[in-house]
């Protein structure tokens, strides 16, 4: 039996190891002995490189922030010689992929674009190309847009909007696909990918799993929010240095332009604080308050006691140990 066992043993040692499973892993491995590059600009603001080749970038916002505008602005600067509204010129193609206007509407971003550039808002120009693709299935748009970038190779693709090339931006599997597809595509191909989504309603959180998916991976996310008369941009996630955030209001030739910050409007006072404040003077039994702020308001006083509540959360007010007593944390 020891002689058996010995043997096993020893057939073991000179037994050729196993054909490995999965894929091959080698091509992936890091060297640091391998000199690399630094990254090299597509869009750039000021001195900063807000996208590099081999990445994509989203530009995320509510309905009507004028998300389009800004990247008809970033498309210009990288367009003309002298670049505009601070994104800076480079060499190469920009490929502007629309999914939801109609052709009239694509065209008149094509003007404004070829105008903001120097170009001749009349005649095609070999470095700007532009693809409407409202009418076509989601999947078709997804496979048009990409043959196109793959074809015309641009050193900018902008997309707008990413949603539209699949049918569910809720779909997890279809939303890590795409961005998968736009990561693989921009890094065969050393382009930039600049993909345009819209926010949750009252939210700053791009929408979908395909919106969770792009802040993810995206090397910049450009916020932009309505403030008064002007669009203000934000640097929600960078992976470089973030650039500082700045506005744009469209001025009477259409056309996007930078202008100052607007002021923030003031946050108005909630109702619990000032009633408490003047009729109580900071401080007072929790049922009376509740009952003044139900007259002062004309509401239920179940309507009064939720408000307290929640303003309790929010940290406006503040409760006794015992629960009695409600004050103002001055």
């Amino acid at each position: 039996m020891l002689e058996n066992e010995l043997l096993d043993v020893t057939t073991d040692l000179y037994r050729p190891a196993p054909e490995p499973e999965g894929p091959d892993f080698e091509p992936y491995l890091m060297d640091l002995t391998r000199a690399l590059s630094e990254p090299v600009p597509v869009i750039r603001w000021h001195a900063l490189t807000v996208g590099s080749e081999g990445n994509i970038s989203a530009v995320v916002g509510e309905a009507k922030s004028k998300k389009t505008f800004l990247c008809s602005a970033i498309a210009a600067g990288v367009l003309s010689e002298r670049g505009y509204m601070a994104f800076g010129p480079q060499p190469g193609r920009v490929l502007w992929i629309d999914t939801e206007q109609a052709e009239a509407h694509v065209q008149r971003v094509m003007r404004r674009v070829h105008r903001m550039a120097g170009y001749d808002q009349h005649q095609n120009h070999d470095r700007f190309w532009t693809l409407a693709l409202r009418e076509l299935d989601p999947k078709i748009r997804a496979g048009v847009a990409f043959a196109a970038i793959e074809r015309l190779r641009p050193r900018l693709a902008v997309i707008d909007g990413i949603g539209d090339l699949q049918y569910d931006t809720n779909d997890l599997k279809e939303s890590e696909r795409i961005v998968t597809d736009l990561m693989r595509i921009s890094s065969q191909l050393s382009c930039h990918i600049l993909c345009v989504l819209h926010t949750n309603p009252n939210s700053d959180k791009a929408r979908g799993h395909t919106g969770s998916a792009l802040q993810r991976k995206s090397e910049s996310v450009f916020y932009v929010h309505r403030m008064g008369g002007a669009s203000v941009v934000e640097p929600q996630f960078c992976r470089n240095e973030p650039f500082e955030r700045f506005a744009f209001t469209v001025n009477d030739e259409a056309l996007p332009v930078a202008c100052d910050i607007p002021a923030a409007a003031p946050v108005a006072e909630d109702p619990c604080v000032g009633v408490l404040r003047d009729d109580f003077g900071g401080s007072g039994d929790r049922i009376v308050f509740t009952m003044r702020l139900s007259e002062k308001l004309g509401c239920s006083t179940d309507a009064a006691r939720m408000r307290i509540g929640r303003a309790v959360r929010t940290g406006k007010l503040q409760l006794s140990d015992d629960g009695r007593e409600v004050s103002i944390p001055w």
